[in-house]
């Protein structure tokens, strides 16, 4: 904590002396999610710090941007010694930092978490703002809907899934990754909403359910821990060799619900795309739901 001053002294010294630019030159980002969108927006050279999670591959898909961009902890005195002229963080940071930061005058920007696709949009175009790097942040917007496009399945030909993660969240529908499932031609079988975007059922629930689609959300593969044990219980794993079939999502495309979704959409896609042009799905060796037909555990019926 002795070093604030010091850094607060410096910042102010580099603002007397006109280190003002109509584009921030010395930006700082002190959260995972501003640091996806400003590695890929901000211009070269100008992006000075990142939060330490931002190069983690595990957690971000811009880690192999960043490894050479110096890491934060998202604390004050961290930030001020880069003598920033812009600072990135969420609307969830730290509110006592975020109102140091502002009475100090540094300009302060935030993110917000996006729980729809215009959400995601949003974010892009803010972040492109506030580095004057509109042109870069359209082409960003451009190609994310692109890619969600290609990703896009409709028909009648629906068949249900789970997006399971690590300690047993399963995504609600009008999660980010619940509109995903929609978009890429899945029936979610959780039907609960929320504003958490997560419910927690039970392991018995989750096999009753009988999702002809497993996808699970994996935080660091290949790492055993207490918060993946669930995903491999012996009864979930049973039914997901005989009864359904699966595919793993890596955490560190849908966190912070950036642009990089589109990963998750395209392997889910692909999955719909298997699983309609196969002449056998796993699940048909299950026994029916009552009032079920073949048909309708693939989303053909009711």
């Amino acid at each position: 904590m002795k070093q604030i001053p010091i850094a607060i002294l410096a910042f102010l010294a580099c603002l007397a002396a006109g280190a003002v630019h109509a584009a921030p030159q010395r930006v700082v980002s002190i959260n995972l999610c501003s640091d996806i969108l400003a590695a890929e927006l901000a211009a070269p050279g100008t992006l000075k710090s990142v939060f330490r999670l931002g190069r983690d591959p595990h957690d971000s898909a811009v880690a192999h941007l960043l490894q050479h961009v110096p890491p934060n902890d998202g604390r004050i005195e961290d930030i001020l010694p880069f003598a920033p002229d812009l600072v990135l963080a969420h609307r969830y940071t730290s509110p006592f930092t975020l109102d140091l930061l502002r009475r100090l005058g540094v300009p302060v920007v935030t993110v917000k978490d996006a729980r729809t696709f215009a959400d995601i949009r949003d974010n892009i175009e803010t972040v492109a703002a506030a580095l004057g790097r509109e042109a870069e942040g359209a082409a960003l917007v451009a190609r994310f809907d692109a890619e969600m496009e290609a990703a896009r399945r409709a028909g009648p030909a629906r068949p249900t899934a789970i997006l399971y993660q690590d300690l047993g969240g399963a995504v609600v529908p009008n999660s980010i990754l619940g509109h995903i499932l929609a978009h890429t031609g899945f029936d979610n079988v959780i039907r609960e909403e929320n504003e958490i975007g997560l419910v927690y059922p039970g392991l018995e629930d989750v096999i009753a359910l009988r999702p002809d689609l497993m996808a699970i959300g994996i935080y660091r593969p290949g790492q055993p821990s207490q918060a993946s044990a669930l995903l491999q219980h012996p009864a979930l794993k049973l039914y997901r060799e005989r009864y359904a079939h699966e595919v793993d999502l890596p955490a560190r495309d849908w966190n912070c619900s950036t642009r990089f979704v589109t990963a998750i959409a395209a392997r889910l896609a692909t999955a719909h795309d298997e699983m309609l042009t196969s002449n056998e799905t796993k699940s048909s060796t299950l026994p029916l739901r009552e009032g079920q037909t073949a048909a309708g555990r693939l989303g053909r019926g009711n």
